[in-house]
């Protein structure tokens, strides 16, 4: 009887051993598989039909959406813009803003949200708006920033 105990414990032992090693090996595998950066080429089509990997091509404000909270620590993180020739536009509302540089877009922040780029050094006319369904919009701007030694500007409810 003692035998037979000691080899069913002996066979438990490793089957939990096995899994152990099954789980371990796993989670490396796992871990193998994500990276902290990555890097892709460029694929040009011909343009003929919708895209897959697009689910909305703009960010929808709506009119009567219920506000959404500050994040945490926002009110003294944002955009440094602290190169020479850079611009930071710094979100403080809760909408989809789209930004435009001398009369280009150059992008768009998503609610709370900072963006930066390189514009050269010199003075750049800075202009957001926040589109909303209905087909309203508010905008911010325009305003002149020297991005000489970089130019910050935050925009606000």
């Amino acid at each position: 009887m003692r035998t037979t105990i000691r080899a069913g414990l002996l066979g438990l032992g490793l089957a939990v051993a096995t899994m152990c090693m099954a789980t371990e090996s796993q989670a490396q595998a796992a871990a193998a598989k994500r990276t902290p950066s990555a890097s892709s080429n460029g694929a040009r089509s011909r343009g003929s039909g919708a895209d897959a990997n697009i689910r909305t091509d703009d960010a929808p404000n709506a009119v009567n959406k219920p506000a959404m909270a500050q994040p945490a620590g926002k009110a003294t993180r944002g955009a440094s813009a602290g190169e020479p020739g850079q611009i930071c536009v710094d979100s403080r509302v809760d909408l989809y803003v789209k930004v435009y540089v001398d009369g280009t877009y150059v992008g768009t922040m998503s609610p709370w949200g900072d963006a930066c780029g390189y514009y050269g050094q010199g003075e750049h006319r800075i202009y957001a708006r926040a589109t909303f369904t209905d087909g309203s919009s508010t905008t911010w701007g325009p305003v002149t920033g020297d991005a000489t030694s970089g130019f910050k500007w935050t925009v606000r409810p």
